[in-house]
């Protein structure tokens, strides 16, 4: 009898899905919390560029920075740093100044080029709040990405899982 190989969908959670989880009371928090309960169970595979927790470590709010990297902690299946996304990039002959340039061109946020290059890396869904930076420019995101020969992303919102 053989076993059916279980393939996770590979995810990158923002920041503000995570800190809204562990801090707002409100709608968005609930869907938060519950999206998370589902990461915990390890109903998905967790990639997390390690920029994310050095973001976090900076913040003065003590309570909620060791809640949120308390949870990349305990839930990640694969840290990502800087190092290894340029080296991956650079290796498929791509230069990696000019790449993160186009972005920045077109109003993405340094850490959320981290976000997307890792989600197109490794082909997984981009989850986050973020309309302004993220969602509302997936199309021009996806047009940068194939103009380097890049995998396209998705981005959606917790509720949409």
């Amino acid at each position: 009898m053989s076993k059916k190989l279980e393939v996770k969908r590979k995810i990158i959670i923002d920041l503000d899905v995570v800190t809204v989880a562990k801090w707002d009371k409100g709608r968005n928090g609930e869907i938060s919390r519950k999206f998370i309960i589902s990461v915990a169970k390890k109903a998905f595979h967790l990639i997390t560029p390690t920029l994310l927790l050095e973001l976090v470590r900076k913040w003065k709010h003590e309570k909620l920075r060791i809640r949120i990297e308390e949870f990349y902690s305990k839930n990640s299946d694969e840290l990502i740093d800087r190092l290894q996304i340029i080296e991956e990039i650079v290796s498929k002959k791509i230069d990696f100044e000019e790449l993160f340039g186009s972005f920045i061109e077109i109003g993405i946020k340094e850490e959320d080029v981290t976000l997307i290059l890792v989600s197109s890396l490794r082909d997984a869904l981009l989850i986050t709040f973020n309309k302004v930076h993220l969602k509302n420019k997936e199309e021009e995101i996806n047009e940068i990405l194939s103009k380097y020969g890049l995998r396209a992303i998705k981005i959606t919102s917790p509720e949409q899982i």
